[in-house]
């Protein structure tokens, strides 16, 4: 029976991200008295609900509303977000009766299709609740009813992230029931998941018992180490706004000290017990199915699909290396190439960093070059008949019959805004790839999707919510220790993190910002630490390395994000005497794009500019929207039609 657990529970989740496996409903196609009366059947029944949040290797990734990527084909997917024009109306899927494109989704809007999900894992509580004497075994049945608590709570937490207070409901609807619930207060929804957490890690079987993909008690602690660090964030847990409701808790510093002992019991079962460890290279957890860094992942298999080119899109994913029939999904900004350190730990326009304008990959955060594909990089690639191949990545945009001279004395550079206009800008946007995620020897087709796992929880965030807890609580040389282990991994070994106080936190925000890259966490994080306002305004910039001459060795040129230089704010950095900057970002929309940033990094005050960049890859710029003195985009809106539903009963979000 254990072999035959194993091969079912396996093999199901697997394919899970199978859409002809999503609409499976084992309910509609055997009696309930079959499936509970069989471990297999509920099983199959439990397996289908493990996916009620899609993962983030979507083609409209949620990285790219963020300050981290650009997705170019996102006009009704992601951009109306990222430009701050989101409303209750537009969220809605076209399915739903409004815009917001079906397939390109940043699995923000989760509403109803989280609730369906809720729905079937009442139904299942329900019913076991109700039929105390099925044909289960004892520990079949404790078995799933842990998962599926857990999987309950894993659904709310992913709710009140996005909307804040959500309705609190436990119990399968009919069709003659009362639909006009209320929304619970924050409070109460985050007693009610950590409360369905203690159930779960009462059923849930140890790691070493457990089904690899599936819960077990590790996984319930992760869960709970991600809640409470939410919970006692300044958006919900706001000093300046004390009272609680519905859209945050109420103030109380103690709920720091729960995160605190929440991220201290998983940290533990790597430091104390050795079930968990940092992968010896940065893409272990990405490209190692049995890394010892993966708490919980989704793993996947290849899958064929009856969906054609439509499912090559979505194979492609977050890839944009290989360019699968022209397709990117997701592009890195400026705003995360200016974050990398160099690999003395300094940024790039602090003094002492040694960054070099002219060679701007070079020397940086070994993580960098794990994430990031830049120009003239080297990457690896499946040939279908050669077989792998290392090959140097080429983004530049040729002027073969030009000089720097030329420019210089006023010649205008040629348009490249149009689709088509230039081979390179048709198969990508902002000048970097995206290396993370990448497998060189995974062929990415139609039929298969070239990934390996997603892990949804991994040590390196334990060990920084843990360190944000331990700076909150007061414990910085537990702060610096847990973001130095992080650091210390055996392939990157940045200097030490040294800082106290706000420095400390800066470290903090910069530290998640880079090991937790394009892992759908910024989003989310720039919200919880009400920073959002800063760094969502600012634009959406990419680069251009412009090769010069008559022929090779060509002359290289960077356009890129910089260290402002008062002395050539009306010129272009790249070539002297030429004023084309000014009128290049006049004639971008100069009124609506603020191209000089002033950030705040360790105490001290720094000007980035942005202007000699290319800041018309998006048809709308970023913005973080205020209106009335409220910014509305730190919560989802509800859709519109599910308000309709509730009669009115379910409020909406403030600031929409």
């Amino acid at each position: 029976m254990k072999k035959i657990f194993y091969i079912i529970a396996f093999s199901l989740l697997l394919v899970a991200c199978n859409d002809n496996f999503l609409d499976k409903k084992p309910l509609d196609k055997l009696t309930e008295e079959a499936v509970f009366n069989s471990d297999a059947l509920a099983q199959s029944y439990v397996n289908a609900l493990y996916v009620c949040l899609p993962d983030p290797f979507q083609e409209g990734n949620i990285g790219c509303i963020s300050d981290e990527g650009f997705f170019r084909y996102g006009g009704s997917s992601t951009r109306f977000i990222a430009d701050g024009s989101m409303t209750p109306d537009n969220i809605m899927y076209i399915s739903e009766g409004g815009t917001l494109h079906n397939s390109r989704q940043t699995f923000l809007n989760i509403w109803n299709k989280m609730y369906e999900y809720i729905y079937k894992m009442n139904y299942f509580i329900t019913y076991l609740d109700n039929h105390p004497n099925t044909g289960l075994t004892e520990a079949g049945k404790n078995t799933l009813l842990g998962e599926v608590y857990y999987l309950r709570a894993w659904a709310y937490t992913n709710l009140i992230e996005r909307y804040a207070g959500v309705p609190i409901i436990t119990k399968a609807y009919t069709l003659t029931d009362d639909y006009s619930v209320t929304r619970a207060n924050f409070d109460d929804c985050v007693d009610f998941i950590l409360s369905d957490l203690d159930k779960a890690d009462n059923l849930l079987p140890k790691k070493a018992d457990a089904v690899k993909g599936r819960a077990n008690k590790d996984v319930a602690l992760a869960l709970r180490s991600r809640l409470t660090l939410i919970a006692a964030s300044p958006l919900f847990n706001d000093p300046e706004n004390p009272a609680g409701g519905i859209f945050r808790g109420k103030y109380d510093k103690a709920k720091w000290d729960r995160a605190f002992n929440a991220s201290k019991a998983i940290v533990d079962r790597a430091d104390v017990d050795g079930a968990y460890a940092l992968g010896p290279t940065y893409d272990d957890y990405w490209k190692n199915t049995n890394s010892k860094e993966i708490i919980w992942g989704k793993f996947f298999v290849p899958t064929a699909s009856t969906e054609g080119d439509n499912a090559a899109k979505k194979a492609q994913l977050l890839y944009s290396i290989v360019y699968f029939n022209g397709w990117t999904s997701m592009d890195p900004t400026q705003a995360i190439f200016l974050d990398y350190e160099m690999n003395n730990g300094k940024k790039i326009f602090e003094e002492g960093s040694g960054y070099d304008p002219q060679h701007p990959f070079a020397n940086r955060d070994p993580r960098f070059y794990k994430s990031l594909a830049t120009n003239f990089s080297m990457y690896g690639h499946t040939d279908a008949t050669a077989g792998y191949q290392e090959t140097k990545l080429d983004l530049s945009l040729y002027y073969e019959k030009s000089t720097k001279a030329d420019f210089a004395t006023g010649k205008t550079e040629p348009s490249y805004t149009a689709k088509g206009k230039h081979l390179w800008h048709a198969t990508n946007t902002t000048g970097i790839e995206l290396n993370k995620w990448y497998i060189p020897t995974k062929v990415i087709s139609e039929s298969e999707t070239g990934s390996e796992v997603y892990p949804w929880f991994r040590l390196a965030e334990m060990y920084l919510n843990y360190a944000e807890c331990a700076y909150e609580t007061g414990h910085e040389d537990i702060c610096r220790d847990y973001i130095n282990k992080v650091r210390d991994r055996a392939d990157v070994k940045m200097p030490h993190v040294t800082e106290s106080g706000t420095a400390l936190f800066d470290r903090i925000v910069n530290e998640r910002r880079i090991e937790l890259a394009f892992e759908a966490f910024r989003y989310f994080d720039l919200r919880r630490w009400k920073l959002a306002p800063f760094y969502e305004n600012v634009p959406f910039a990419g680069m251009r390395t412009m090769l010069l001459g008559t022929k090779a060795p060509y002359d290289t040129v960077y356009r890129l994000v910089r260290p402002y230089d008062e002395s050539k704010n009306n010129t272009c950095y790249y070539w002297a005497n030429n004023s084309s900057r000014a009128a290049y970002i006049t004639g971008n929309r100069g009124s609506d794009i603020n191209y000089i940033q002033t950030y705040t990094w360790l105490g001290k005050t720094y000007k980035i500019d942005y202007g000699d960049c290319m800041l018309n890859i998006s048809a709308t710029q970023k913005k973080f929207p205020l209106s009335n003195g409220v910014y509305s985009n730190y919560l989802m809106p509800i859709p519109r039609n599910e308000i309709t539903k509730s009669g009115g009963t379910i409020e909406q979000n403030p600031g929409y």
